[in-house]
Formats: structure tokens, sequence, C-alpha cells
């Protein structure tokens, strides 16, 4: 979070969310609902969701209370699958359109092997600690991170996660990841937080980057192209692997929470205020999406047909992107 003191508290933003809207209610315990069960529209509104993902066809997503949404008509309609608990669940990733993963507080571990129908808890750390991202390169190895540098690792699929230490003596909480199948691997956190790697997370480097802040997000464009953004508006992008950086405009200062890409161009990021900025050009320029709603989106999940899935306060919210 940020190193200036006007920035305020050092805090997370997946944590501010769980905290403000932790005490909404929900219609059934996680442990009660034996399969997938519809939603009500107005039921689901009620839930704060904090990712949201893609498994093939299929669309994810996670929140307070253990909740599981999932939907197999890019948004319109949402069943609740079940699981093993109940802490507010941070963050999901799959893989493939069978194998994800879903992390949160108290240091719970999910995984599916059936595209997000059924969960199993895995053996999660021992330190209870919150999980604010989680990465896969394949079915094998993983990362998790969280608040207060908690790093853990496995390469048995989740069946064993160990503890590894990153930050140097450090207490900064990490509070997203993002890699590819080449083994480059991102890290954003608090304070200017940037760490690399290039063999699938068993080294690190710290990359330096122009603004103290936090950053809330960090996508991985292309081969060498990166994007982090956070605090207040803030959107940073590399060509060259996170070595140097420039800011993208944006006219906007929003703390932004979440962000996707779809085709070789379109890069959308969503934050507090309703705020949806899109960019048509990688990431070097954004614009904002006009509309009326003033939550707080804390994931974006970019869709076919110009459309865009938006999660946070309110329940799942679907927008249509404008035409070039």
């Amino acid at each position: 979070m940020p190193a200036c003191p006007t920035a305020g508290p050092s805090t997370v933003a997946v944590l501010i969310f769980a905290a403000a809207f932790g005490a909404l209610g929900v219609a059934q315990a996680a442990s009660t609902v034996p399969v997938p069960v519809p939603i009500a529209p107005r039921t689901l509104a009620r839930i704060v969701l904090l990712d949201v993902v893609r498994a093939g066809d299929r669309t994810i997503a996670v929140g307070e209370q253990g909740y599981i949404a999932i939907s197999d008509d890019q948004g319109k309609t949402w069943r609740r699958a079940a699981t093993p608990t109940e802490a507010t669940l941070t963050a999901v990733y799959f893989v493939d359109t069978e194998h994800g993963w879903a992390v949160g507080h108290q240091s719970v571990i999910l995984h599916s092997n059936d595209g997000g129908i059924t969960w199993q808890r895995q053996s999660a750390p021992q330190t209870a600690v919150t999980l604010l991202d989680v990465w896969f390169m394949n079915t094998r190895h993983g990362i998790a991170v969280g608040a207060h540098g908690a790093f853990f690792r496995t390469d048995d699929g989740g069946n064993s996660w160990h503890a590894q230490v990153i930050l140097n003596g450090e207490d900064r909480h990490l509070n997203a990841i993002a890699g590819g199948v080449d083994g480059k691997v991102f890290i954003a956190g608090e304070d200017g937080l940037l760490y690399g790697s290039n063999d699938g997370g068993t080294t690190w480097i710290r990359r330096k980057t122009p603004y103290e802040g936090s950053y809330f997000g960090v996508l991985r464009l292309a081969a060498h192209e990166v994007l982090i953004f956070g605090l207040r508006g803030h959107i940073l992008r590399s060509s060259d692997d996170g070595v140097t950086w420039r800011e993208s405009r944006s006219n906007s200062s929003a703390s932004l929470l979440g962000g996707g890409w779809v085709g070789s161009k379109t890069v959308v990021l969503g934050g507090r205020v309703g705020t949806v900025l899109i960019s048509r050009d990688r990431g070097k320029t954004f614009s904002r999406l006009a509309s009326s709603i003033r939550n707080d989106y804390a994931a974006v999940l970019p869709l076919a047909a110009r459309s865009v899935l938006l999660v946070g306060q309110g329940g799942p919210v679907l927008s249509r992107l404008s035409d070039d």
C-alpha cells in the first residue's frame, strides 16, 4: 500500500471489501448446498464477489462466506456450487477447463477438477493468513500469495504447499500474481512492490517501479508486455518484462482493483465508485466507460460479443463495450 502518508491506511483492496461488506447475509451456508443450485438475481446482488474467471465456456466467480457462483451463459444466469468453507474467497484461477483453485481468508485453498462444479479443501499452510491471489503454470506447479508477504508454492497440484520467503524481512502485502506457460511470473503489492521471475517462480528479482503506492493488479499482455495498476488510478506499462515503465493515461483517480484483456489490443480495468476503463492500444491509453452504477468493482472479465462482466458490490454486472 502507499508510502505517501496522504494515501490512507496501509490495507489491501480485497480486505477493504471483506471488512466493509462481510456482514452481509447469504441465503444458505455453503456446507448445506449439495449440488449447484440456481441463484436468484436479488440473492446474488447481496453477495460481494471478489474475483471472476473463465474455464472454457463456463464463468466462475468467488466471494464472501465461501461463495462460488458458476454461469454457463456468460453471466446471464448463475448457480451456486457447494464449498467446504465459509471463509471469504478472494481469488480464483483455472489452468484449463477442468482444473482450478480458489484461495482466501484463514489460509483456505480449494481445488476443483470438474470445471468448478465441486470443490475440495486442500492441505493449506498451517499459518492462518489471508491469501489474496493464486496462479498455476500447469496442473502441478502453482503459487498462492497474500497479506504480510505470504508466499506458498506447490509442485504436486496443491496436495502440499510450502512457504517461501521473497521479501527479505519486509512486511508487505503481495496483492496479485500473473504468469504464463513460458515461466515468466510477476507479483505486485503494496508500496510500489513488484517482483519478477523467469523460471516459474523458483527465483525472484525485485523490479523498480516509478510509483510508491500500492498495486492491486498485474496483467501479462504478451511475451514482454506487463501492466500493473492500483491506488489512485495509477497504471504503468512495460514492454521489456518490467525493466522500464511508462505511465498510461487514464484521466481517472479512482483506485483500480481488477482487470483483464481480450483480443490483441483491448484491456479493461475496473475499480472504485463504478470505474471501468478501456484501452484499445494494449494499455497505452485508457478511456472511461460511461455508467450510472457506482458500485465498487473488484474484478473484471472481458467476454465475447464486445461485453464485460464486472463483479464486486451488488452482484455480477454485464456491460457492453463501446465500438472502436
